[in-house]
């Protein structure tokens, strides 16, 4: 079981690799600019990971898109959740 962490956009190269990547029993964590796919509810990876991606609220924030996550329902953590996910996991890998 692996938590995949992202931090480029989902149209990047970084985003292509991880989705080839995770396995069944991994997570996704969506970070930095890859919370921008609130703006792409169409992107592969919410099919691909259905209740096992999430996105960083404070990034979401940040960037002026937690209503677009809320409007989505789009699953959302702080970052006390962040650290919990992190915890759930034997492995961690951050897409750069």
């Amino acid at each position: 079981m692996i938590l995949h962490i992202l931090t480029k956009a989902p149209d990047s190269s970084a985003a292509a690799q991880m989705q080839q990547a995770v396995g069944a029993q991994d997570s996704v964590l969506l970070i930095e600019e890859a919370v921008t796919a609130a703006l792409a509810p169409a992107w592969e990876a919410w099919e691909q990971c259905p209740s096992r991606i999430f996105l960083l609220l404070e990034d979401l924030r940040s960037r002026g898109l937690a209503s677009i996550a809320a409007e989505h329902q789009l699953p959302t953590l702080e970052m006390d959740g962040f650290v919990a996910l992190t915890e759930q996991y034997t492995k961690t890998v951050t897409w750069y």
